[in-house]
């Protein structure tokens, strides 16, 4: 099958082309044992156009996780459809699973998940390491990357030499050195002070305004959910108004 997303995928180095179109209908996630049925997403419906900044909300274990990873790809619902660009992920096969996630889709954690043996233009280049390309290519799209988080001056320092927030920002440049159209932020914040918190959430803002890309965020903080264009409340799973 040949699809939109892996049509679009063949120039995303290139050019990000504006961000992914996201439709959940009816969506359900739920994790069975053979004593214990905890339903972690129960009919959720979600449209968000391309080049959307959304933020996700809601108390732990509200379902905020699941739906990023549902979204991300990283997890198959149990119930309903995700359809990205047109495309139903479930006609999706393995392969195009991975290309889609590698070439479409940029992850940020809370936890950094930096190698602390690497530094940061090594890590920054590892999902690189999946397409196939020269190494100074990657090496100078990493080198760009690190640049757009105002890290150019530390390209060589490893983790454990950098701040809280630089690392985070190694983190960002890692999830957008590939020039993903989709960016999945968990928690981005979460582990910085305000001042290094602010500093994260204009990167996003600027990589959201200035490449189109769809900006989807989980967070627990109130005064940075009102900065994106759309809050969705989750809470026990479900939706809330």
């Amino acid at each position: 099958m040949s699809t939109n997303l892996e049509s679009s995928s063949a120039t995303s180095t290139a050019n990000a082309g504006g961000g992914v179109a996201v439709d959940l209908a009816a969506v359900e996630k739920i994790y069975r044992t053979d004593k214990v049925e905890t339903v972690a997403l129960s009919n959720v419906n979600l449209t968000i156009p391309g080049g959307e900044f959304l933020s996700i909300m809601g108390p732990s274990g509200s379902g905020k996780s699941t739906l990023l990873n549902v979204l991300g790809l990283l997890d198959t619902p149990s119930g309903g459809t995700v359809t990205l660009d047109g495309d139903l992920v479930a006609d999706l096969n393995d392969r195009q699973l991975a290309a889609v996630r590698n070439r479409e889709i940029g992850f940020i954690f809370q936890s950094f998940h930096l190698i602390n043996d690497l530094d940061a233009l090594d890590n920054v280049q590892i999902p690189l390491l999946y397409r196939n390309l020269p190494n100074s290519v990657r090496t100078q799209m990493a080198e760009i990357a690190l640049e757009r988080v105002g890290l150019g001056s530390r390209m060589r320092h490893f983790p454990t030499q950098l701040s809280g927030g630089q690392q985070q920002r190694v983190a960002i440049a890692r999830a957008i050195v590939g020039t993903p159209r989709l960016l999945l932020a968990d928690e981005p914040t979460g582990n910085l002070d305000s001042k290094m918190g602010e500093e994260v959430m204009q990167i996003l803002e600027e990589y959201n305004r200035d490449a189109g890309v769809t900006v989807i965020m989980v967070t627990h903080d109130q005064r940075l959910a009102e900065r994106t264009e759309r809050i969705v409340r989750l809470f026990d799973g479900r939706q809330v108004h």
